[in-house]
C-alpha cells in the first residue's frame, strides 16, 4: 500500500499534473492503456477511492507503463480520472480537503504548484480550487492573484491575462484577474505613466504598440482612472515626430490585421480632430498621399481612414463625394482605369463597382447612355449587365 499511500498524500499532489498533463505529449497508446484498465477495474468503484484496493491496483499498472516515470505516470492517472468523473470526482475532493483542514493554499500546491500560469488558467481543475475556496468563504481571486505574484511581476501576468482574453476557454476569468490586478494598480496609487512604464509599452515603437496584447491593458487602467485613453495614446504617438499620413497608415494596416478596437478608436481620434480643423476631403485625401497609391488605391490601408471621413448618414452621397474628389485627383481616363483593375481584386471589387455607378452619375450619363455603354443593344434582357444598369439607373 506504500504505492498508493504516495498516491493519496504525496501523490495526490500530482493532481497539479494536470494542467502540466495537458500540455504533456503522453504516448496515445499507453494512454489509451491505463483508460482501459481504469474503466475495466476502477470506474465503478465506489466510497473512498484513493484507499480502495482495485484503485491501488490500478496505480501500479500505470506506473509499471510508464517505467516508473513519476510525472508521466501521475499526468496520465489525472487525465484519465478527470475525463472519467469530471466534477464530480472533484466536487468530492472538495469535501474532503475541507474535512481534512487543508487551507485554500494546501489545495492550490495539490492543483497547480508547478503549473505555468498560462496553462494554469485552462487547468480543468482550477475551478475545483476556486469552488473550494467560495466554500471556504473567501475570495478565489484574490487568493488566486496572491499565489501568482510569487512566481511572476506584474507585466508578466498583464500580458497572461491580455492574451487568454482572447481565448474563448480562458477569457471570463482572465477578465477578472485583470480587473483584480487593475484595481491592486489603483490602490497603490499608480499613476497612468508608471502602468505604462511597467508594462513596457515605453519601449515599443508606435507600430508594436498599437498591436501589444497589454496596450488595452494600460487602457482599461486608464478608464478605471477616469481619462480618455485614446486621446492620450494619441498624443503620446504624436510625441515621437510620427506625421498624420504615418500615423494614419500605422493605424490602418492595425486594423487590417485584427480589426483592433484600439486601432479604430485611434482612426475616430485622428478624424475628430481633422474635423475640427476644418479639413475638407481633399486635404485628407493629399495628406494621406493616396494620389500615390494609384491602381492599389482601395488596397491601401489609409484608404478606410480617408472614406471614414466623409459624412456617413447618406451613403449613396459618399460614393457621391467620393467619385469627384477621385476625378478632380486622377483624370476622367485614369480614375476608370483604376477602377476597372480594381473590379477583378475581390477584396476590391465591391468597393469599385460602386464607385463605378458614381462615376456615371458623375459623368452626367442617362439610363440610354448605360444601354449602349454596356452594349445591351443586342444581348437585351439575356445580359448579365442588365443588374448593372439597373443599379446604375437608380443613382441618376
Amino acid at each position: 500500500m506504500t504505492k498508493i499511500n504516495n498516491v493519496a498524500k504525496v501523490g495526490t499532489k500530482k493532481l497539479k499534473k494536470v494542467a502540466e498533463g495537458v500540455k504533456t505529449k503522453l504516448a496515445p497508446n499507453k494512454q489509451s492503456a491505463v483508460d482501459t484498465q481504469f474503466k475495466e477495474f476502477v470506474d465503478k468503484v465506489q466510497g473512498d477511492l484513493f484507499n480502495n484496493a482495485q484503485f491501488a491496483d490500478w496505480v501500479k499498472f500505470v506506473f509499471k507503463v510508464y517505467n516508473r516515470n513519476d510525472e508521466a505516470a501521475h499526468a496520465a492517472m489525472v487525465t484519465t480520472m478527470v475525463a472519467h468523473y469530471g466534477d464530480e470526482y472533484l466536487a468530492t475532493q472538495i469535501n474532503s480537503w475541507k474535512a481534512s483542514g487543508k487551507t485554500p493554499v494546501d489545495v492550490y500546491k495539490i492543483l497547480h504548484a508547478d503549473a505555468e500560469v498560462s496553462d494554469l488558467l485552462k487547468s480543468p481543475t482550477l475551478k475545483t480550487w476556486i469552488s473550494y475556496v467560495v466554500k471556504l468563504k473567501e475570495n478565489p481571486y484574490e487568493l488566486l492573484l496572491l499565489n501568482l505574484k510569487t512566481h511572476y511581476d506584474d507585466a508578466a501576468l498583464a500580458q497572461v491575462f491580455a492574451v487568454a482574453k482572447g481565448d474563448a476557454a480562458t477569457t471570463a476569468l482572465a477578465g477578472k484577474m485583470e480587473t483584480l490586478l487593475l484595481k491592486k494598480w489603483q490602490e497603490k496609487d499608480k499613476t497612468m505613466i508608471d502602468v505604462f512604464q511597467l508594462l513596457k509599452l515605453n519601449t515599443k515603437s508606435p507600430k508594436e504598440l498599437l498591436v501589444s496584447p497589454v496596450l488595452s491593458t494600460w487602457m482599461s487602467y486608464t478608464l478605471l482612472l477616469k481619462k480618455n485613453p485614446y486621446e492620450l495614446l494619441f498624443k503620446a504617438i504624436k510625441k515621437t515626430g510620427i506625421d498624420d499620413a504615418g500615423l494614419a497608415k500605422m493605424v490602418g494596416t492595425a486594423e487590417q490585421i485584427d480589426s483592433s478596437i484600439v486601432a479604430q478608436k485611434m482612426q475616430h481620434q485622428q478624424l475628430k480632430i481633422w474635423k475640427r480643423e476644418g479639413k475638407s476631403a481633399t486635404d485628407v485625401f493629399r495628406l494621406l498621399g493616396l494620389k500615390k497609391e494609384g491602381d492599389k488605391l482601395f488596397e491601401s490601408p489609409v484608404w478606410s481612414t480617408w472614406t471614414g471621413y466623409l459624412d456617413r448618414t447618406d451613403r449613396t452621397a459618399v460614393y457621391k463625394e467620393t467619385i469627384l474628389v477621385l476625378k478632380t485627383q486622377f483624370g476622367d481616363e485614369r480614375l476608370t482605369n483604376i477602377i476597372s483593375k480594381a473590379k477583378d481584386v475581390d477584396s476590391t471589387a465591391d468597393t469599385a463597382e460602386k464607385l463605378e455607378r458614381s462615376f456615371w452619375w458623375a459623368m452626367g450619363l442617362t439610363s440610354d447612355d448605360l444601354f449602349n455603354l454596356l452594349k445591351l443593344k443586342h444581348k437585351g434582357f439575356e445580359s448579365p449587365k442588365l443588374g448593372r444598369l439597373c443599379e446604375g439607373a437608380e443613382q441618376l
